[in-house]
């Protein structure tokens, strides 16, 4: 009867290690130098601005400060909020010539997109890994921005009311076209992603009986709602469709403005189909190819 009572604690003492054995390397508190209150880019970075604290091991970013010496005289590219990891993505010796600017690869910039909880991943994101773009195009927003750009034309010489001037001629009223439905396709692969805020991560930790195991997180509602990711894009013109060319930092910023723009998450190995010459995936014609139904003209 003892020897299996001591059998039985073996094993439980062998699961208790090999649990504890496997959690420790996520889990574990590590060192992690971050801003100890609101600093702007720009600021040079001196041991009253920086603390360190302790983060789980897996949510540490990639290229952060352990101590504060490795932080202390460097200069921060962009703005960190309180609490906010530093970086070497963020700071280095000087704002132009270091931080994200320095690890830019060649013929390539960062630019800064416009996401949500749904369209950025819902926040699973970190520096590092790459995505592809898919662009959601609605044309009614696309004619709307068009109508108020045509209501609204800038006043010159030209525009200036004349008495007595011949009026001008109204253009006749256009046929009305039926509704075109959104479309999406997938218009730039590989892109690099460089900074995402921590307010906008998704982070699990367990709960610290009151003391300052883990780095607590410094976010608004607003933030965790929406945010803005900065990527790695090239600067050299594709051929994107038939006809169409421009670069992917082109589209991004075309993308950003009069459209909505999903990430999708990519392999570790990346992609390896080419996916520039798919056509684009139209609502109606989406809808029609599953029901049958024929929407009318």
């Amino acid at each position: 009867m003892k020897r299996s009572y001591l059998v039985v604690g073996a094993l439980a003492l062998g699961a208790f290690i090999l649990t504890y054995a496997l959690l420790a390397g996520v889990v574990q508190p590590s060192p992690v130098v971050v801003a100890k209150v609101d600093l702007s880019a720009g600021t040079l970075l001196d041991a009253g601005s920086l603390e360190v604290r302790t983060l789980p091991a897996d949510a540490i970013p990639q290229g952060a400060y352990t101590k504060l010496d490795q932080a202390v005289g460097k200069v921060l590219t962009t703005a960190r909020v309180a609490g906010d990891p530093i970086t070497a993505y963020v700071a280095g010796e000087s704002a132009a010539s270091s931080g994200i600017p320095a690890q830019l690869a060649e013929n390539t910039v960062a630019i800064a997109i416009n996401v949500d909880q749904a369209t950025g991943l819902g926040g699973v994101l970190r520096p590092g890994q790459t995505v592809t773009v898919i662009g959601v195009i609605d044309p009614q927003h696309i004619e709307q921005n068009m109508l108020q750009s045509i209501s609204s034309p800038a006043l010159g010489p030209s525009a200036t009311s004349v008495p007595g001037a011949a009026s001008t001629p109204v253009p006749p009223t256009p046929t009305p076209q039926p509704p075109l439905s959104p479309a999406a396709r997938i218009v730039i692969t590989g892109l690099k992603v460089l900074v995402v805020p921590q307010s906008f991560r998704y982070e699990e930790a367990p709960a610290s009986s009151g003391s300052n195991t883990f780095l607590p997180a410094v976010t608004t509602a607003s933030q965790e709602q929406a945010s803005v990711i900065l990527l790695q894009a090239p600067v050299t013109p594709v051929e994107v469709a038939p006809g169409l060319v421009a670069s992917p930092a082109e589209l991004l910023a075309l993308l950003n403005q009069a459209a909505v723009i999903h990430l999708a998450l990519e392999p570790a190995d990346g992609l390896t189909i080419r996916v520039e010459a798919v056509p684009a995936v139209d609502l109606a014609t989406l809808y029609e190819s599953i029901t049958g139904y024929q929407l009318a003209p």
